[in-house]
């Protein structure tokens, strides 16, 4: 988008853009349909009871980047590595690895390190790596992930086929969200549109810093409250997500969590959520 306001003129993507081309320069519009997998409207969530509860953590290019891995060279350190079956180290037919491996372990839940799309890491460049904790478009899946960044669909429908081979093996999906701040405060599209609300402000005039990432988001504002929880019931309906953990949780007000929750669970009820309690000071801002 082309945006005029008293701060000047900017171009921008789509807070709620669903898709977008290499490295998230422009949002790109999609066919949501065309992404699901064979068999996905009868994708079901794994039924496990809350004592039965195991939660495996891991990093999607971790998980099976490594050469000796058993997963094909166009799979490692993607989506698609956690839909291929019968993989073992190096190949020798004995140790299993990667989806064999998870379900040999007798977890419930993998819990995936942020998989939306993230900051500092050249979405073509297959030897960069970062955590994931830089969030830049939150309804756009990570194209570092995709065995094409390119071309915004395939990483939608890659993403797809991850869930659904995972619950096909009996295990349900955690994933990891960071709502608590963004890659770059000034650069982040809802600020480029309505400049700072977005953001905490503090009273000297510098964005909020409680995160210790630069800046800590306004989630007691009513259209950002309304923003994060348009997302996370995103995740849930057209990927399926089985539960969701909240980085640094304590930056959000409780006010956005509990209205997170609830509309989750109007159609997901056995939706999990945990967080991150670490007591950080950040400055309110007005609501609005």
């Amino acid at each position: 988008y082309h945006i005029l306001h008293s701060d000047g003129v900017f171009d921008t993507v789509d807070p709620y853009g669903v898709a977008s081309g290499i490295d998230s320069e422009r949002s790109m519009v999609v066919n949501l349909a065309e992404t699901d997998p064979v068999g996905w409207e009868q994708d079901k969530r794994p039924e496990i009871r809350p004592e039965d509860r195991c939660v495996y953590e891991l990093h999607v290019k971790d998980f099976s980047s490594d050469p000796n891995s058993g997963v094909s060279d166009k799979h490692r350190g993607k989506f698609l590595a956690f839909t291929e079956e019968g993989t073992t180290l190096s190949g020798d037919g004995i140790h299993a690895t990667g989806l064999d491996y998870l379900k040999s372990l007798g977890i419930s839940h993998v819990h995936l390190l942020p998989v939306f799309d993230f900051g500092s890491v050249p979405e073509d460049d297959a030897e960069a790596f970062n955590w994931g904790y830089d969030p830049v478009n939150y309804n756009v899946p990570e194209g570092s992930y995709a065995t094409d960044p390119f071309h915004g669909a395939v990483r939608v429908a890659e993403v797809k086929r991850m869930v659904k081979a995972l619950h096909d093996n009996g295990l349900s999906v955690v994933m990891d969200v960071v709502y608590n701040h963004v890659y770059d405060a000034g650069a982040f599209c809802f600020n480029q549109i309505v400049p700072g609300y977005f953001s905490r402000i503090s009273s000297d005039g510098k964005y909020s810093n409680g995160s210790f990432c630069g800046n800590d988001t306004a989630s007691e504002r009513s259209m950002v409250r309304k923003y994060i929880v348009d997302s996370v019931c995103y995740w849930a309906d057209e990927y399926h997500m089985d539960g969701f953990r909240f980085d640094i949780a304590s930056l959000l007000d409780t006010v956005t969590i509990n209205e997170i929750m609830t509309a989750v669970h109007r159609k997901h009820p056995n939706v999990i959520f945990y967080g991150e309690g670490w007591d950080m000071k950040t400055e309110l801002t007005k609501p609005g």
